[in-house]
């Protein structure tokens, strides 16, 4: 197992407890307890996050205290409106409330469950990660990282601000920024600085898709053996956690999909138990994942038709009045989070628009998503075992027909992203950025309960032939299943050599190493630049390489907050165009001049490494050893800094200058 400093356990504890809290607060305020309770908290938490936060446009710092203000608020409305609701009805009043738990020997065993599940989770991505301050070497990490930082210094969360980091031009700029804003909350509370704020969360995330996981099977009375196992099985999908946490890393996505089980307990149990309380939770709950990510909302909404349409099925008397609720919170979440939705449709999402190249054929594609073999080197084969078990025998898990159809639709995307670049699946896959890992990710969500069927299919069994030979007396069958299901997922973690975790670990390690997005020779040259700057200073830089993370790392301002893909540099505004393509005519450039000089760049950070193998030197950072407006004042392993000095006297016309403009 690799190491845990007690620091670092004290962060991850920390997180967690800023995650939970809050949210655990008002769904208690509003009747929720047990399972129910404690998995909306982290959502409802990221829903809170979503609300308060926008309103620093108006001048309301984001910070601890008013996170910890609304949650006190929002507990305070909910339980109000429950002691009306109560009084209006006059009914007992206990009612709204969830019993005490009857089931507790169940209730532990779907807790070890999700903390095995936790464990496995956690074990993985230390093991993928190496420390908890390593820098993630993806494309998105940057972006992440800086976000978060903007937030720690300024205190301001409002989606819109933070064009600062690399949209400065473009006034209708919009991030759904909830994962950043909690970060930050995360990191003025406990001084986590960047790039451990990123880390930390990464380590939570398989443990809160478990609990969420295990507390919607639990509400829909699935057996605690198939509750139990779903979390420890989930963690181990490859597709799930690992490859959306090395690539990108793909974190408010992830965080939101982990969610959604989460939103659709509190979508059933409205419906199923009408109170006002609980529907605000929904209304909440959906905020917080559009604040999260508007893509995870689409699908969480796509997850409800089939689960709607079950309660209906056969039950034509609940249409009406359950109709009416779905309105009802739709429209309360929609009015909540107008500015999320409207800020992602505005900019057509939350990025520029990507089309991923179909590489596969439509059977290869339904072979990689059945066999778990999605760009890996060779099946997950004993759980696609599991799978298989499971699938045999679905008619057990027949009262959760819904949940694997929204995942059947997943899985299905996921074959059209892979296989088509026809333009209707091009429309058609969009809003998740035409990636077929992310519909992966999603469709783990269902494949998860069919290996749980299939562990527990084979305890059965198990257990059969164990009872044909040796009488086992008057214990409970549920407890004699339950260690049926264990001998299953124990033989299940030897013969996949520990459950997965070695090979899921090396597969994160990947983007884990020194480089190849921001290097060790780079973070010297930081740190060197850190002492040079002054405040308010603008840094040159190519948004190619590593150095965008002198933000996150340094408060050094980039002109470049982020990596921008070269196919979008003239979609870019016109001053950061200028500059990327002919900042090294800035001796007689009359333009490049002006805009130094207004956004007071004083110094050029040159890195020595690339996010992609592909990519190169922008054109306007090219020979700067010949510029004489560039002293340099570091060199080191391929990391360069020059200091912006007095252009010489321009000339209009000069060869020099026609030489400059025409390479560049």
């Amino acid at each position: 197992m690799p190491s845990l400093s007690l620091a670092g356990l004290l962060q991850i504890l920390l997180y967690a407890a800023v995650l939970i809290l809050p949210g655990l607060l008002v769904a208690l305020a509003a009747g929720l307890r047990s399972w129910a309770a404690a998995a909306s908290a982290p959502l409802i938490t990221y829903g809170l996050t979503a609300l308060i936060g926008p309103l620093s446009a108006a001048g309301l710092r984001w910070s601890p205290l008013t996170l910890a203000g609304g949650a006190v608020l929002l507990a305070g409305l909910v339980a109000l409106l429950r002691l009306v609701e109560r009084r209006r009805r006059r009914t007992d009043p206990d009612a709204g409330v969830d019993p005490a738990p009857a089931d507790r020997s169940g209730d532990l065993a779907v807790a070890a469950g999700v903390a095995v599940g936790a464990l496995l989770g956690l074990v993985t991505v230390l093991i993928g990660i190496g420390r908890l301050d390593a820098f993630p070497q993806d494309w998105d990490a940057t972006f992440h990282a800086n976000a978060i930082r903007f937030i720690l210094d300024t205190g301001n969360a409002d989606p819109g601000a933070l064009r600062v980091i690399n949209n400065y031009e473009d006034g209708a700029f919009f991030y759904p920024n909830a994962y950043h804003a909690l970060a930050a909350v995360v990191g003025m509370l406990g001084g986590a600085g960047l790039p451990e704020l990123l880390d930390l969360q990464m380590v939570l995330v398989p443990g809160l898709a478990g609990l969420t996981l295990a507390a919607l099977l639990r509400e829909y009375g699935a057996r605690v053996a198939l509750t139990a196992t779903a979390p420890v099985l989930l963690a181990t999908f490859t597709g799930f956690g690992p490859d959306m946490l090395w690539r990108g890393p793909l974190l408010p996505f992830v965080t939101a999909v982990a969610l959604i089980p989460a939103f659709l307990l509190l979508l059933h149990r409205v419906l199923a138990e009408p109170a006002v309380a609980t529907a605000v939770l929904a209304a909440v709950g959906a905020v917080g994942l559009l604040g999260l990510h508007p893509s995870v909302a689409l699908s969480a909404a796509i997850f409800a038709v089939p689960m709607v349409l079950a309660r209906w099925a056969g039950h034509p008397g609940r249409i009406p009045r359950e109709a009416l609720t779905l309105v009802l919170v739709g429209a309360a979440a929609a009015l909540l989070g107008l500015q999320f939705a409207l800020g992602a449709l505005a900019v057509g999402g939350t990025g520029d628009v990507v089309d991923w190249p179909a590489d596969q054929s439509p059977g290869q594609a339904v072979g990689d998503l059945f066999l778990l073999n999605h760009a890996v080197e060779a099946p997950q084969f004993w759980l696609v075992a599991l799978l298989l078990v499971g699938a045999v025998a679905v008619r057990r898990i027949r009262f959760l027909w819904w949940w694997l159809a929204g995942a059947g639709v997943f899985g299905w995307l996921f074959v059209v992203a892979s296989a088509y670049d026809t333009q209707w699946a091009e429309t058609l896959t969009r809003p998740w950025w035409n990636d077929a890992w992310r519909f992966m990710a999603l469709a783990c969500l269902g494949l998860a309960v069919v290996a749980a069927n299939g562990a527990v299919v084979m305890g059965d069994w198990v257990l059969r032939r164990v009872r044909s030979v040796a009488p086992l007396g008057g214990r409970p069958p549920r407890m004699l299943l339950g260690g049926a299901v264990v001998v299953v997922l124990a033989a299940y973690g030897v013969l996949s050599n520990g459950f997965y975790v070695p090979s899921n670990g090396a597969r994160m390690q990947v983007r884990f190493e020194d480089g190849p997005t921001v290097s060790s020779s780079e973070l010297a040259g930081m740190r060197v630049l850190a002492e040079l700057a002054g405040p308010g200073e603008r840094i040159m830089n190519d948004p190619l390489d590593g150095s965008a993370w002198m933000y996150a790392v340094h408060g050094l301002q980039p002109m470049y907050g982020h990596v921008i893909a070269p196919r979008t540099f003239n979609d870019i505004g016109p001053d950061q165009r200028a500059l990327l393509k002919r900042f090294r005519c800035v001796d007689t450039d009359p333009v490049v001049q002006a805009l130094v000089d207004e956004y007071d760049i004083t110094y050029v950070f040159v890195g020595s490494s690339y996010v992609r193998e592909s990519l190169r030197r922008v054109s306007g950072l090219i020979a700067l050893a010949d510029v004489e407006s560039l002293e340099l004042v570091y060199s080191q392993g391929g990391t360069r800094i020059f200091r912006v000095t007095t252009p010489p006297p321009a000339t209009s016309a000069s060869a020099e200058q026609d030489s400059c403009a025409t390479t560049a």
